[in-house]
């Protein structure tokens, strides 16, 4: 079981991912840090907090995060995900957060479980630079970094060069891409490639209540939306990749993020000696496989 540890930003896609990583026996998820994102953090926590209820995993830690990037302000996601980060109203959450803040807590695993844990990375990397800079020997504690960010050789979703996770603190990206840990890096190129549509919405009326929290939060997007054909599933794609890497093909590459001008937050990708693997290949059907299994689960 790979020891793993979920910085996120709920989010739509992020509680479908949440629940592939509860429901797989090659996880062993030990809690889960929030960031400023899709909604302000104090929402994301709220949410990620709720989800965690919801599925059944009251007792998983959740320690909340970064408030703003590491320069200037993020960009909420109302517009994509709704008002509150999700197209539903959870019930009010019956536990809390952490008093220990998201980096701090993130390096309390990483020392607790040294060598062995991987960060599954759903929404801007604030929280990873944060413990980044504050411990020198992050790059020896941590076994690897799964990012869902970035658009290599596609066009971004917030400007034409940036993605949206790596536009909100591509500081904290370049950062990250620097650290020396090895990085998964599932950017739009291949995010792109699995679809959700309206056809599949059925499929998640099940008598089990959190595929059915999910079916009715998919739906309620889709309402949101009725231009959109179809939904990217970004952050289930790179829970899939921590659990079966092979679902991927990457190419290691180094990384450069664009952090001034007209393309800030464009990710650069170059031939080198770097530690990034650039996802650039999907194996579809491997993936809607583990998908479906892991999010219909416990129907």
């Amino acid at each position: 079981m790979k020891r793993t540890l979920i910085d996120t930003d709920p989010g739509t896609d992020d509680a479908l991912a949440l629940l592939m990583a509860l429901r797989s026996p090659e996880l062993a998820v030990e809690g889960v840090t929030t960031v400023g994102g899709n909604a302000p953090v104090r929402q994301t926590t709220r949410n990620a907090i709720g989800l965690l209820e919801a599925f059944g995993c009251r007792d998983l830690p959740v320690a909340g995060g970064a408030a703003r990037p590491l320069r200037g302000r993020y960009r909420y996601a109302y517009d994509f995900h709704g008002r509150g980060g999700l197209t539903v109203r959870l019930p009010r959450p019956v536990m809390g957060p952490r008093r220990l803040p998201a980096h701090l807590f993130l390096l309390s695993k990483a020392y607790a479980f040294a060598g062995e844990l991987v960060v599954v990375c759903l929404g801007p990397l604030t929280n990873i630079a944060r413990a980044i800079r504050a411990e020198p020997r992050f790059r020896q504690m941590v076994k690897e970094l799964v990012v869902m960010g970035g658009a290599v050789q596609t066009p971004g979703n917030v400007t034409p060069y940036a993605e949206f996770n790596t536009y909100n603190d591509p500081e904290a990206a370049q950062a990250v891409m620097d650290c020396g840990v090895p990085v998964t890096l599932v950017g739009l190129d291949v995010c792109r490639q699995v679809l959700l549509t309206r056809a599949d919405l059925p499929r998640l009326e099940v008598n089990d209540g959190a595929t059915h929290l999910l079916g009715d939060m998919m739906a309620n997007w889709f309402r949101l939306h009725p231009e959109k054909a179809a939904y990217d599933l970004c952050d289930p794609l790179a829970m899939a990749a921590t659990i079966e890497p092979g679902v991927l093909v990457t190419e290691t590459r180094h990384v450069r993020v664009v952090t001034e001008g007209s393309e800030r937050g464009r990710t650069v990708a170059v031939d080198g000696r770097g530690h990034v693997r650039v996802a650039t290949t999907v194996d579809v059907e491997r993936f809607f496989s583990l998908f479906w299994a892991r999010t219909l689960g416990g129907a």
